[in-house]
């Protein structure tokens, strides 16, 4: 279908470009004269801003892809398994694997991963898990904002390509506020 609409939208703008078609920018104003650019699509640069179309497309296609990618990322681990190690290992890059070890403020014995900085900052009652929005900044970040009944948590999640898929390469804290009132 992607490629139907890419094929179709490269007919529509050749056949822009071949007929010299002006583009006429709407009034701005009361008074306000109308201007005359060049060409919509320059026969000369045809080739440029077709890539431009397709850019804008891949990229959309990647920001849905990033964001798919985290909501099932978070769909499949659940915040009842926060200390299951094994499931986020599979998804984030060795940089971030040393970042959560790192990150882990406690005694402990053997591997110690502060896992649950993708659902909170940790240090206080958050209460029950309200909602979560994940949305697409560009095709490698994404912010996941969690709520909960006394609690907000951002967090920015960095990803990498890895083969077909993604890994998450790194996390950055953007919001921990806690709620009164409710």
């Amino acid at each position: 279908m992607k490629k139907a609409y890419i094929i179709v939208l490269s007919m529509m703008l050749t056949a822009v470009g071949l007929t010299g078609c002006k583009y006429v920018k709407p009034l701005d104003g009361p008074g306000m004269e109308r201007e005359e650019s060049d060409s919509l699509v320059d026969r000369d640069a045809m080739g440029d801003s077709l890539n431009v179309v397709v850019n804008d497309a891949a990229q959309k296609q990647d920001m849905e892809a990033a964001k798919a990618f985290v909501d099932q990322f978070y769909k499949g681990w659940g915040m009842d398994n926060v200390l299951d190690y094994d499931y986020p290992k599979k998804h984030i890059t060795p940089k971030l694997l040393q970042f959560l070890a790192d990150s882990y403020e406690f005694e402990c014995d053997g591997e110690c991963l502060a896992t649950w900085k993708f659902f909170y900052e940790g240090g206080g009652d958050v209460g029950e898990f309200k909602s979560r929005q994940i949305t697409a900044r560009d095709g490698n970040h994404v912010l996941v904002e969690n709520k909960y009944v006394n609690y907000e948590y951002d967090v920015l999640l960095t990803l990498t390509k890895d083969g077909d898929t993604f890994k998450i390469d790194s996390l950055q804290q953007q919001k921990s506020a806690f709620i009164e009132g409710n």
